[in-house]
């Protein structure tokens, strides 16, 4: 089931692999303290393979869409069919202005999104220093939005799940015996200069990968099974997810991703993955 968002880095053609590095169904509650798109959840909830769900990420207003499909999907509907169809283009930075002038919830809110996320470039989302969205106008030849049926679909089974604007921390603290985590974070950059802060106000570095990790194993030791996707480098399979520690590197496959300004090449990603386990008790 795909997403009605568009969104850079997504999961919707890895959703399937994820799914199987879980080795079944979730017999408790499904944790995604990074939510993105949904892509993995949708997927898992489609085919019946997880119930109860807590779901979360560090963007507020990003959240604030997916509450709206989830409880008012009439509404923004509604609002969708307002906005600019025919003349999107040379309505895009009037849509974008209205859409930084907020308020930040709502279905009105909801469709400026959704609506900037198919007509801007690429499916990214990026705010500046003023948390602005800024974003510039996307090179499509016409608007393509997903249809009403589809967004009832997304409704359905976002039907009962729990969503938050939450820190993973918080989020993962409640994972513990038969619970499913599936962690996408911010990836680790492939160079020096090529790491994006744009995403939402808090940094996610180095700092923040090693605490990831960490909660990771907690849960882990709690009974829960994690599963973490990032780039394909040293850093990540030997400091960050290292088999020392419990990690699993159960699948490396190579995806279709911006490397470059004005270039796309395949890219290595590495799906890791730990729990349950449980410490070795000293004699």
């Amino acid at each position: 089931m795909k997403p009605v968002l568009k969104w850079a880095g997504g999961k919707s053609r890895l959703a399937g692999q994820i799914a199987e590095v879980f080795e079944g169904r979730c017999e408790g509650t499904y944790f995604e303290p990074f939510l993105g798109s949904a892509a993995v959840y949708l997927h898992l909830r489609a085919r019946g393979l997880v119930g109860p769900a807590v779901l979360s990420d560090a963007n507020a207003k990003l959240v604030e869409v997916h509450r709206a499909v989830q409880q008012r999907v009439d509404d923004v509907l509604a609002e969708l069919e307002r906005l600019p169809g025919e003349d999107w283009r040379e309505r895009y930075y009037d849509i974008r202005e209205s859409y930084n002038e907020g308020p930040f919830v709502g279905p009105a809110h909801a469709a400026r999104l959704l609506w900037l996320n198919r007509a801007g470039y690429n499916g990214l989302y990026r705010e500046n220093r003023q948390g602005r969205f800024n974003v510039p106008i996307g090179r499509y030849a016409r608007l393509s939005l997903p249809d009403a049926a589809h967004f009832q679909r997304v409704s359905s089974l976002l039907e009962g799940a729990e969503i938050y604007h939450a820190s993973f921390e918080d989020v993962m603290a409640r994972a513990g015996g038969r619970d499913q985590v599936y962690c996408d974070p911010p990836y680790v950059p492939l160079t020096a200069t090529a790491c994006f802060t744009g995403y939402c106000g808090s940094p996610f570095g180095l700092v923040q990968q090693r605490r990831l990790a960490a909660i990771a194993r907690e849960a882990a030791l709690k009974g829960a099974r994690v599963v973490l996707s990032n780039h394909d480098l040293p850093l990540v399979r030997d400091e960050l997810y290292p088999s020392a520690q419990g990690f699993r590197h159960v699948a490396r496959p190579r995806v279709a991703r911006s490397i470059s300004r004005g270039r796309r090449g395949r890219v290595a990603e590495v799906i890791a993955a730990i729990g349950p386990i449980q410490e070795v008790q000293a004699a």
